[in-house]
């Protein structure tokens, strides 16, 4: 009895003493909505306001909106979200690297619609370029400049965002290799090959208001990423990687049961064309490609047949993302 009752009480000053360092470093989640040069973003950065429970999409969320940001030098990472996909859809994630101390620069890409035919190398570069306007909108920013280290700028990029980061970390997209790759493997690779048609990009077109600057073949851009790089259920075919790669190092995460994004075909060749050029780490988890999106709302899927809010029988989507989201708050907070 003796010997379970000093177990117990050891546990006990275990869970004290984790319970004590996790307050002494979590933070309010402060957050604002900027516009700049026709891009739309967020900023999540660490507070001392407290927050207020609000709705952001249809998500009930913890923020200190328009809240000071906390004194200090933060490290950025800026964050890239999926095909036709909302930055909010990601809050929970955000939020984890918020509470690490960082602040997280989330533009809302719009030119997705245009993915899939001619131009698609233009809309990716559009993504680069909303990643651009959203660093420089907070860094510049008389709110965040002196508070932001502007020399630390990680990436974090799900799905098609992935290929955003990969493009503001140095590295090229090419048309021509986009298309080989998919008519050699179009029945092997369904999701990422197929064309989403005219008339998903005129209904998308009125809900849109994008202006595209022809982009040459292959294009590269000024790299924004001087730091880590972790990309999750990432697409890769159509990218080229370079010798000057801005990145100092790459962690890709791979989902056992993704078929949107299939591991074989994406996660695995970039880790294997990316580790020859700088230190990576290759991880496979068990879940699905949507999983990373934060669960939805019961009164909305009770409402709406939503394919993303979706998971398979007995997947738990909320013990999923607790577990990602700290392997990401690991592997950013690394030495």
């Amino acid at each position: 009895m003796y010997f379970l009752s000093e177990l117990i009480c050891k546990r006990l000053l275990i869970l004290l003493f984790s319970s004590l360092i996790f307050s002494m470093t979590a933070h309010a989640v402060g957050f604002r909505e900027i516009s700049t040069e026709g891009v739309s973003l967020s900023a999540w950065y660490p507070s001392e306001t407290p927050p207020v429970n609000q709705r952001l999409g249809p998500f009930d969320v913890e923020i200190a909106k328009d809240a000071p940001i906390l004194t200090g030098k933060h490290e950025i990472v800026l964050f890239s979200h999926g095909y036709n996909g909302f930055y909010r859809n990601h809050y929970l994630t955000i939020q984890a690297l918020v509470n690490a101390g960082y602040v997280v620069v989330a533009p809302q890409h719009e030119a997705d619609y245009l993915l899939g035919g001619s131009d698609t190398a233009a809309a990716l570069n559009y993504r680069y370029f909303e990643l651009s306007k959203a660093l420089n909108a907070v860094i510049k920013s008389s709110e965040f400049s002196n508070y932001v280290n502007a020399n630390k700028v990680h990436g974090l990029g799900y799905s098609l965002g992935s290929v955003s980061i990969m493009l503001a970390s140095g590295a090229t997209f090419s048309s021509q290799r986009y298309k080989d790759y998919c008519d050699q493997n179009q029945s092997l690779d369904p999701s990422f090959c197929e064309d989403p048609g005219w008339i998903y990009r005129l209904i998308q077109s009125f809900r849109h208001d994008v202006v595209l600057t022809p982009i040459s073949d292959s294009f590269k851009e000024q790299p924004l990423i001087t730091g880590k790089v972790v990309l999750v259920a990432p697409v890769f075919q159509g990218i080229e990687t370079t010798s000057k790669l801005s990145m100092s190092d790459l962690d890709v995460i791979a989902f056992d049961s993704d078929s949107i994004a299939i591991p074989q075909y994406h996660a695995l060749p970039l880790y294997i064309a990316f580790s020859s050029n700088m230190p990576s780490e290759y991880h496979v988890v068990k879940g699905h490609h949507y999983a990373f999106i934060a669960p939805f709302p019961k009164w909305l899927t009770e409402e709406e047949d939503i394919s993303v809010a979706k998971d398979p029988e007995g997947f738990d989507r909320s013990v999923f993302l607790r577990d990602l989201n700290a392997k990401i708050v690991e592997i950013m907070t690394s030495k």
